[in-house]
């Protein structure tokens, strides 16, 4: 969306496919306007929607797949499953991480310039449920508590490396020297 009206102070979260990822959507997302959502191809999704990348170059590698926390903006290039059963989004995009590479394996069109996947195969895509909204909810809070740990262990390697840039700069200038 190239009109800045469609952005001067927005506030609706608009997500594009690079701020999608494994099983989480960037923290700072753009805002667009409402008028951006009457008059654009963008469409505003609701909380517990999963959303899923379905056409972008990341497809090569990996299908980015997030659970919504907040209603969102989306473009065309990011589509969403909307499930009936509130209960359900968690594990069904835990399921959708899971089989990723099984995914992209059988939905990714070939002979494309721009990664895409298949819309009518990945509707056809097949994922078993647990058979109570109870073991469904152990088996998400279970998951999800991996995916925070995670997520803390990644905020923590970033910052390490960030103190070595800092230390490295010190060292090879000169600044610092070792005794």
């Amino acid at each position: 969306m190239a009109r800045v009206d469609y952005w001067t102070n927005g506030t609706i979260p608009w997500a594009s496919s690079a701020d999608i990822r494994l099983g989480e959507i960037a923290e700072e997302l753009r805002c667009i306007t409402e008028r951006a959502i009457s008059e654009s191809s963008a469409r505003l999704v609701p909380k517990g929607s999963i959303v899923v990348v379905t056409r972008s170059g990341i497809l090569r590698r990996f299908l980015p797949v997030c659970l919504l926390t907040k209603p969102v903006a989306i473009n065309q290039d990011i589509k969403a499953l909307i499930p009936t059963k509130p209960s359900i989004g968690g594990f069904v995009t835990q399921s959708l991480i899971y089989h990723n590479e099984t995914i992209l394996a059988s939905c990714l069109k070939a002979g494309t310039t721009v990664e895409s996947i298949e819309l009518d195969w990945l509707k056809k895509y097949e994922i078993q449920i647990a058979p109570t909204d109870d073991e469904i909810q152990k088996v998400c809070t279970i998951l999800e508590e991996f995916d925070a740990e995670i997520r803390a262990l990644e905020r923590k390697l970033y910052k390490a490396r960030q103190i070595k840039q800092g230390m490295m700069q010190e060292l090879l200038t000169g600044r610092v020297r070792l005794l």
